[in-house]
């Protein structure tokens, strides 16, 4: 199934092509006389490919859109210290890089074993993690991750940290994925784009993903 994923996000548009093609066949059935093979190809490609295009690209205008309002990483208060607060859905998992990557010492999060129940997980010289059960977290800031689904199938995931002793918001950064809008399985791979984005926007990206490193390390 994955590899008949992969194939789909590559080939999808050829899905536009092979509808413009059985057009073109249809056109050239009803009307021989009127249009030649490339001419009858040719309006049942402009058929095709163009309500898809303006399809996308009005999904793609809610993507912009939605990227502007986020808008860029924002640090407004610094602070050092070794460990965290992690209020998010992967922080058993995906989660464990603020304790490899990041530079934390240690990290607090809700135990997934037991509803209401809260966890440490502490990283040693040698980085072996250990996780102690805990009755309540006891770190002073918080690194709240939030996921939102939005159509035309955009998600967005926001960082941001807060201050626990005065509930102030330090910093906070977002990631917006679009994944195609409407057009999505007839474009695949091809009408996906993120902001930041890793490969056109390095710095924007770096500052989205190491956010809790650059607030509080």
């Amino acid at each position: 199934m994955i590899f008949l994923g992969f194939l789909w996000a590559i080939f999808a548009p050829l899905s536009l092509v092979a509808g413009a093609a059985l057009l073109a066949f249809v056109i050239r059935s009803v009307a021989p006389e009127l249009l030649g093979l490339w001419s009858a190809f040719a309006l049942a490609a402009a058929l095709v490919f163009a309500p898809a295009y303006w399809i996308w690209r009005q999904d793609m205008t809610v993507f912009r859109a939605v990227c502007s309002s986020e808008g860029a990483p924002h640090i407004a208060e610094k602070a050092t210290t070794d460990g965290i607060l992690l209020t998010s859905g992967t922080s058993n998992s995906f989660g464990m890089r603020y304790l490899h990557e990041e530079g934390f010492q240690w990290m607090e999060s809700d135990d997934i074993y037991n509803r209401g129940g809260f966890v440490r997980y502490a990283r040693d010289d040698k980085g072996v993690i250990s996780t102690t059960k805990i009755g309540a977290p006891t770190a002073r800031y918080e690194v709240r991750e939030t996921f939102e689904q939005r159509p035309p199938e955009l998600n967005i995931s926001r960082t941001l940290v807060i201050d626990r002793q005065t509930g102030k918001e330090m910093a906070r950064a977002a990631s917006v994925t679009f994944n195609g809008g409407r057009m999505r399985w007839l474009l695949g791979a091809w009408g996906t784009t993120d902001c930041p984005s890793a490969s056109s926007d390095s710095a924007g990206f770096r500052a989205w993903y190491h956010l809790a490193k650059n607030t509080l390390r």
